[in-house]
């Protein structure tokens, strides 16, 4: 059983050194674009997944931490895709700065705006 976290605290996020599943997902142009490129972006659709925590006992002042990988990962390919993801990624960001957090909003309405942005040009077999 994983230990629980005061309300009040935040464990400190981070990236483990793995990026196979971001690595697959770009094309060969945007490898050399964003290696010629150092100032160059790509969108992409990133799920991760917690790999390891680390606690620290009521003693310690060092703040509980957890690794998370990117175990699956999609990039924008053009620029019509590219302006869509932003679009949601836009939605998402003011959906959780006017609620809160996306945890407060619940997985429904955070899929909700997924579904609704990413409808325009991803994830509807209406076209």
């Amino acid at each position: 059983m994983m230990p629980r976290l005061p309300k009040d605290q935040l464990p400190e996020i981070k990236l483990d050194a793995f990026g196979g599943a971001i690595e697959e997902s770009l094309t060969r142009d945007q490898r050399r674009e964003l290696f010629e490129n150092p100032d160059s972006t790509v969108m992409v659709i990133v799920e991760l997944t917690a790999k390891q925590y680390t606690g620290s006992a009521s003693s310690e002042d060092k703040a509980p931490s957890v690794k998370l990988r990117a175990t699956f990962a999609e990039a924008a390919q053009g620029p019509d895709m590219e302006n869509t993801l932003r679009d949601v990624q836009q939605r998402m960001y003011r959906a959780r700065t006017a609620e809160g957090s996306f945890d407060e909003l619940g997985h429904e309405v955070a899929g909700s705006v997924l579904r609704t942005g990413a409808g325009v040009y991803l994830g509807t077999n209406e076209d």
